[in-house]
């Protein structure tokens, strides 16, 4: 019953965070959706569909094998993180931003999940609570300073994503996410400016990377 679930739930995500990245892609904004043009196939949007379902895939088989031993509700968490996280670094990597739209999607969506998650068990539920609020504060909180101190680091798109994965993997979970993505930003970086694709003033879109280094960290993980 719980592989039918996740599978529904993140094919739900799948689809409505494929549109949502259509429209915003083509109007800039949510708010006037045209839902003809998400049938428009392209080669980026067939590679945005390939990896969200390989994604999903992956997270499904490793949460029913290596980390079955997790809760139902912490598998189902993580896969709506990624499945959120992917949409916004597909427009962070056109467009260099991370809309408000996708962080405030996400955050309701945490709602929802504390909702269930109090019903099932009011003292975990607190527990994970304090833990989660604990990691989006203290992720949230340095990578501000980081930006204030180190101007043109990072984005208050990026640093609003990180909070946003503290409510969702707790500290440490985060930490981890955070730790891999920087590494996986270094070499992405690294491999643009060798190919010359980039320079070294370039901006450089840190979402992709946050999706690739959180699906590394909890592939590896469960966290």
């Amino acid at each position: 019953m719980i592989i039918l679930t996740e599978i529904i739930v993140s094919l739900l995500l799948i689809c409505s965070g494929y549109g949502a990245t259509c429209v915003y892609l083509k109007n800039g904004s949510l708010k006037k959706p045209d839902i003809r043009s998400t049938f428009y196939i392209t080669g980026n949007r067939v590679i945005y569909l390939v990896v969200a379902v390989l994604k999903s895939v992956l997270l499904i088989i490793l949460f029913n094998t290596l980390f079955s031993s997790f809760s139902h509700i912490h598998q189902l968490k993580l896969i709506v993180l990624l499945d959120c996280i992917l949409p916004m670094a597909a427009v962070d990597f056109i467009v260099h931003k991370i809309p408000n739209q996708f962080i405030l999607a996400a955050l309701g969506l945490r709602v929802v999940l504390y909702i269930i998650e109090f019903i099932l068990s009011y003292e975990a539920a607190l527990n994970t609570l304090i833990d989660n609020v604990l990691g989006a504060v203290v992720i949230g909180v340095f990578f501000f300073i980081i930006a204030l101190v180190f101007k043109q680091s990072i984005g208050m798109g990026d640093i609003k994503l990180f909070a946003v994965m503290g409510l969702y993997q707790g500290l440490w979970g985060a930490v981890n996410s955070v730790f891999f993505s920087l590494i996986v930003s270094f070499f992405l970086s690294l491999g643009l400016l060798i190919t010359r694709k980039k320079k070294r003033k370039d901006t450089i879109s840190f979402g992709p990377s946050v999706f690739i280094g959180t699906l590394i960290a909890v592939s590896l993980t469960g966290i």
